[in-house]
């Protein structure tokens, strides 16, 4: 099962850039700032920065550097979906490294651009962010909150894929919420029931728990332990899930 992958990012194989090259290419990056600050406008100063953080955090895997860069991109971006654009970036990064003070700090910042007149996407992609922090810190109960209310407008692909976003949902509802919430958000879902057999033994722990089959629910809850303890973002916790899954099971 650990094989799936879940809560990591699938990507294909990058050039491995020394570091005469990083710095080569940095240069270009600081060459095109200087003449968009000689002959254009904001924008174009904002994004030869902003492209510069990218390439440092995408290629160059510098992500102390690349985050000093996207702050600056921030402070030279205006409109608060596009500052959200770069605090998504810097998430994703400090996701990596569990950097949890930085995450809270950033995810709260994005809370306040919500409220400045960030886009529909963007609220809706923090959520998926907010949800990853809340499994991080262990509250279940807001991470499923979050991504429930996310199921049919999932769109955060930057951070993970439809089927661990499903995966995930599905646990936290599982150990936090309430029977009728499990039929209508999970059970009879549309959106779960899309990809929900093509996460395997997440549909039979799902059912065999709603239906009170748990001889089958323990079966599968082996395999499901199974892919939480690699998980990246609920290995930590692989303990205390197995202790909560079982209790609310026992009830």
């Amino acid at each position: 099962m650990a094989e799936f992958g879940f809560g990591k990012k699938k990507k294909g194989p990058s050039k491995k850039w020394t570091k005469k090259e990083i710095d080569a290419e940095c240069l270009k990056f600081d060459k095109r700032r200087e003449e968009a600050e000689e002959r254009e406008g904001d924008v174009e100063i904002r994004d030869a920065i902003f492209d510069k953080a990218l390439f440092l955090k995408d290629e160059a895997k510098d992500y102390t550097e690349s985050e000093k860069v996207f702050r600056l991109a921030y402070e030279k971006t205006g409109g608060a979906s596009r500052k959200m654009e770069i605090l998504f970036e810097i998430l994703l990064m400090n996701l990596e490294n569990y950097n949890m003070e930085a995450i809270k700090k950033d995810v709260a910042a994005c809370k306040g651009l919500i409220d400045e007149g960030a886009d529909w996407d963007k609220k809706n992609k923090l959520k998926v962010f907010e949800g990853v922090y809340c499994m991080l810190i262990r509250d279940f109960n807001r991470a499923a909150e979050l991504f429930l209310s996310n199921t049919a407008t999932f769109t955060c692909v930057e951070l993970m894929d439809y089927k661990d976003f499903v995966f995930y949902t599905v646990i936290m509802s599982m150990v936090t919420q309430d029977r009728k919430t499990l039929k209508k958000e999970i059970i009879h879902s549309p959106d779960v029931l899309s990809c929900i057999r093509d996460i395997p033994n997440l549909k039979n722990f799902s059912d065999s728990f709603y239906n009170c089959k748990y001889g089958d629910f323990f079966v599968s809850f082996v395999d499901i332990i199974d892919v939480v303890s690699e998980d990246k973002y609920l290995r930590q916790h692989v303990h205390f899930f197995t202790k909560q899954m079982r209790l609310v099971a026992y009830k």
